[in-house]
Formats: structure tokens, sequence, C-alpha cells
């Protein structure tokens, strides 16, 4: 592959990164904001709002990224590298929260709240507490980028 192509495919990687770990810190400021908010219904539209975010921008970006990441890997890299090796690990672990936690506890909390209400106290718990995994995803993906910054292991 030609450095062109590869600086490319490197270019819709880093693009991807930032929306999908740009998007989540912003999610994350967000949802401060809205559980400090004095309107009931903040809170419910914002988890909605990230819900749908979710399935229409971060997924994608994050399956872009994915797959480019594999590019390049293949490319210049190798899937033995310990940085690489991680990262793919904490993207899987990524993925498998949001498929199998994050995204059915919205919908439940968002039929939380469409039966209760917005001031809903078992939806509002709950929503906090996918807000706490979230923020612990977080903390995943800044781990992440300090492995494609900083390359440990890399001689």
């Amino acid at each position: 592959m030609s450095d062109i192509a590869y600086n490319a495919i490197k270019y819709i990687h880093v693009i991807s990164a930032v929306i999908w770990v740009g998007g989540a810190f912003f999610a994350q400021v967000l949802a401060i904001r809205a559980q400090r908010s004095t309107d009931p219904a903040e809170l419910p539209r914002l988890g909605a709002a990230i819900g749908e975010l979710g399935m229409k921008v971060f997924l994608p970006a994050a399956i872009i990224l994915f797959i480019a990441g594999i590019i390049l890997t293949v490319q210049r890299w190798a899937f033995s590298d310990t940085w690489i090796s991680i990262a793919i690990v904490l993207w899987l672990v990524s993925a498998l929260t949001g498929a199998l936690y994050l995204g059915p506890q919205s919908r439940k909390v968002g039929e939380l709240f469409s039966s209760e209400g917005p001031g809903s106290i078992k939806a509002r718990a709950a929503l906090a507490r996918v807000f706490i995994v979230s923020r612990l995803e977080l903390g995943s993906f800044a781990f992440i980028v300090f492995l494609m910054i900083f390359k440990p292991g890399e001689a």
C-alpha cells in the first residue's frame, strides 16, 4: 500500500476516533449538566438523544475506526504488538458493553420515563447507572488513545 493510501486510511481512523471519543466526552458533559438541571424533562430528553446518536453516529464511527485500524495493522504493524492487542481487547469490551448493557438499559430507561413520567426515580437511578458505565468506558477510550500515541512495547 502506498504512503498516500496508508495516510488516508490513518486519517479516517483518527477522524472516527475523534467522533467516537469526543462524542462520548461531550455526552458525559451534557449528562452532568442534565443531572443538575431543575427541569425534570431535560434528563429523559438527553437520554433519548444520546441513545439515538449512539446508533446513528457513535456506532458507525466505532465500526469504521475498527476496520481502518485492522487495515493499518495489516499494512505496517502486527496484531501481536502489545499496544494493538490491548487496544483491540478494549474496543471489543466497549462494543460488548454497548450491545449488551448500554443499549438495552437505555431502552429500558426510555420505557420507564414513558410510563412513569420525567420525574421517575427508578428511571433516573437507572440512567445514572448507565452514565457511570459510560464514564468508565470513556476512561477506556482515553487509555486506547494513549496506546495509539505512545505505542508502549515498540522498539
